[in-house]
């Protein structure tokens, strides 16, 4: 073969292959199809026509025609013997019949190419994601494939498609990522595990369980855990992220003392807390305020919220949790006109909210009359809009309606859209949507967020005398949760005293003592909201003074291990009391355990926390 011809045929070979690799396969296939179509119909008009004027309409003429066709994707013709025949003998349908063949190996070519290429940057990506930190993803879908992007380039991404979708495959090729399709992806198993080189020792596992249905995310999640601790994974090796519907999913996956199987850190949410969690995210409620030179808010903070289903809900519980400032108080007005359909189960789950903050529901459309009277009379104190209406369409319509209007009252104020594809707001210099997707590392990676709030816990326990990692492994899930949301809160308290991130990075983080006790009583208050939102209550003088006999009865037998003011089986907490009680409470407990807790110089212990906490995050 001549030389010219091995490297043109590599050439194109090699074509093919940038091909298959740099589009879409649906696009790739699409292409094919077509080529594939033309081809078909073309052999079948030469040799079909050629036979048929050389033997006739014989038996022997159709099955030489469908021969001689499926002959030419293997790289044989028979163009010789048509090429008598005087129609096609011509030079244009010479080049036009020799045009078909080449494409028929194309399309051999490509299928055998796309094949050897995808099994070759599949196989390389297999030995690459044996080294370095690992994250793995169940559920492939324009989302989870953008959060994969936005993970660090220096750990390994595996992701499984719970259907065998394999949609996605060029852009998780395209990031270095490798795509598990088959059967034996979706159910972990010991062997599984070993093939992406999960194993026992120093490497850490962040596990994502991002599919649509929460029903296969929990299925997955139990299997995984199930193969780790066959495989003898540690649990400190490994943490899940998991949507789930099921509230009660993170402590029952989590891992305790005494127990190795489970994941080291678990954070359960369902979808609408993962829209609100991105909201607050994205737009904090922090920088729709003014404070004063001592830390103390300028205003209230004044929410409308336009929608009271699932989302809804979830969005007045995070406004809640992030709202909280010293010298301000929270309003909350809902526009629902089935508020009091929706709202029943919410209030009984979460009694504290309504016995404690100013929520009041308005019955009518966000559309209505009724409600841009509203609007316009309280505009001048309205710091957050969120529209959660479950309709998309509706969504769009009130987002544009609601900006424009506070914009002509001369309010800027943050008008979000809130809804299964993220968040939306419009750009106020264009007007153009500017979109926030549903699924982002900010929110999701534990890593992150675990950095911080590990700080805090231990600052909680110094006195047991523990590491920081060995406090966090035997912090519970509601424990951890409430860290989380503390660390959350720290840009709060930079913009209320007008420090930057670098700076108190940095380590220029010296409050003055008026200021720094305005920053534990809004530390306090956010604590209360996060309890109140977690269902907690107010715990009663009576329940006290038997739990506080009750570990009297504990001291007289031993050690005592009841903490009197928290019981988390019936939710009550005694420290859900305003700022200027928390002295009489700890002297009240002090009577009890004669151990005097400062609760409120826990509270600025938190505030104080913030360069180190800072100083971690940026060892990410």
């Amino acid at each position: 073969m001549p030389l010219a011809v091995v490297y043109a045929v590599a050439a194109v070979l090699f074509l093919l292959l940038l091909i298959s690799l740099g589009f879409k396969p649906k696009f790739i296939a699409r292409i094919n199809g077509i080529v594939l179509t033309f081809v078909g119909l073309a052999g079948l008009f030469f040799y079909g026509y050629g036979f048929y004027a050389l033997f006739g309409g014989t038996l022997r003429t159709m099955v030489r025609t469908l021969f001689a066709v499926f002959c030419m994707f293997l790289g044989r013709n028979e163009i010789g013997t048509i090429s008598s025949i005087p129609l096609l003998a011509t030079d244009g349908m010479q080049i036009l019949i020799y045009f078909t063949h080449l494409l028929a190996l194309y399309c051999t070519a490509s299928a055998v190419v796309s094949g050897i290429g995808k099994n070759f940057i599949r196989t390389l990506n297999l030995l690459l994601i044996n080294r370095g930190d690992l994250n793995l993803i169940f559920g492939v879908n324009a989302d989870s494939v953008s959060f994969a992007e936005q993970l660090p380039k220096k750990q390994a991404t595996v992701m499984i498609a719970a259907g065998g979708e394999d949609t996605f495959s060029a852009r998780v090729m395209r990031m270095g990522g490798l795509l598990l399709t088959d059967d034996a992806a979706q159910t972990p198993s010991p062997a599984l595990l070993k093939k992406l080189g999960i194993r026992p020792g120093t490497r850490r596992y962040a596990f994502y369980c991002l599919e649509a249905d929460p029903v296969k995310n929990l299925r997955f999640a139990s299997d995984l855990r199930d193969a780790l601790f066959a495989r003898g994974i540690a649990p400190a090796q490994t943490t899940l992220t998991i949507l789930t519907d099921d509230a009660s999913v993170g402590e029952k996956l989590q891992t305790v003392p005494g127990q190795a199987a489970g994941f080291g850190s678990v954070l359960s949410v369902n979808r609408s807390e993962l829209i609100a969690r991105m909201l607050v995210n994205t737009y904090p409620p922090c920088q729709t305020m003014t404070f004063r030179p001592d830390g103390t808010a300028a205003e209230d903070f004044s929410a409308v919220i336009v929608g009271f289903g699932s989302t809804g809900q979830a969005v007045l519980r995070s406004l809640l949790m992030n709202g909280q400032f010293a010298g301000s108080t929270f309003h909350a007005e809902v526009l629902s006109l089935d508020h009091a359909q929706l709202a029943g189960s919410f209030f009984f789950r979460y009694p504290g909210i309504r016995e404690n903050y100013d929520i009041h529901f308005l019955d009518t459309d966000a559309r209505s009359a009724e409600a841009y009277q509203y609007l316009a009379k309280n505009a001048h104190t309205i710091n957050y809009v969120a529209v959660c209406t479950g309709n998309e369409l509706e969504n769009a319509e009130i987002l544009r309606d609601l900006t424009g209007f506070l914009a002509d009252l001369g309010r800027r104020v943050p008008v979000v859209s809130c809804s299964e594809q993220g968040i939306c707001r419009l750009e106020e210099e264009t007007g153009l949507p500017k979109h926030a997707r549903l699924l982002s590392p900010a929110v999701l990676d534990l890593s992150r967020m675990d950095a911080r709030a590990m700080l805090l816990n231990h600052r909680y326990n110094l006195s047991a005398g523990r590491s920081v990692e060995e406090d966090w492994a035997v912090c519970d899930y509601f424990s951890r949760c409430s860290c989380r949301a503390s660390a959350d809160f720290l840009e709060a308290f930079l913009a209320a005293t007008g420090c930057t991130v670098e700076q108190a990075a940095q380590g220029n983080w010296q409050p003055a003592p008026e200021v720094l006790e305005n920053l534990g009583r809004m530390e306090h208050l956010r604590w209360c909201a996060f309890h109140y939102c977690m269902g907690y209550t107010a715990m009663p003088d009576q329940v006290f003074d038997a739990r506080a006999a009750q570990y009297q009865a504990q001291k007289a037998a031993g050690t005592p291990t009841l903490r009197i003011t928290k019981d988390p089986v019936n939710r009550q907490h005694a420290c859900l009391v305003d700022w200027e009680k928390l002295d009489a409470l700890a002297a009240r407990e002090a009577a009890v355990t004669g151990v005097l807790k400062d609760y409120k110089a826990m509270d600025v212990d938190n505030v104080m926390l913030i360069p180190a906490m800072l100083k971690e995050a940026s060892h990410d």
